[in-house]
């Protein structure tokens, strides 16, 4: 069957099956920023497109650093479990500033993880222009 000249094209449709979690997720977003469920779609996937990949080359490098660093971490604890294991550690007490020098370093790496994501997300929410109330947007400043 033909169409007619004279009707006019429907606009694109999309149809999807959402998981309970995403269909949370979306409804979270709609009361955050107080949109309709299909205008919230529409913005992030605006958004994506003109917000570029979720990493920069930039930040890719970044993680792929951080990646090496976490290798470095992940031996450095191996081989104190091993010594352990072969009754060569030395002391707890002794071991303190090995610790500390582990944790500052995941914490280095946790910061820097963080401040790309978090970096992202904002970027993203700009190009969607989908901004967070202020009593909120204050708060992740904290």
């Amino acid at each position: 069957m033909a169409r007619s000249e004279k009707a006019p094209r429907r606009k694109p449709r999309l149809r999807t099956e959402l998981s309970e979690l995403d269909e949370q997720r979306l409804q979270e977003a709609v009361a955050l920023f107080g949109l309709p469920k299909a205008e919230v779609v529409r913005r992030l996937i605006r958004a994506s497109v003109q917000a570029g990949p979720a990493l920069s080359a930039e930040n890719t490098r970044a993680v792929v650093q951080l990646a090496s660093q976490v290798r470095m971490v992940g031996r450095n604890l191996s081989q104190v479990l091993k010594a352990i294991h072969r009754g060569q550690a030395v002391r707890i007490e002794d071991t303190e500033p090995v610790w500390r020098g582990l944790h500052e370093i995941v914490s280095a790496i946790n910061d820097e993880l963080t401040e790309i994501t978090i970096a992202y997300g904002s970027k993203l929410r700009r190009e969607a222009r989908l901004s967070l109330p202020a009593e909120l947007s204050g708060r992740e400043q904290r």
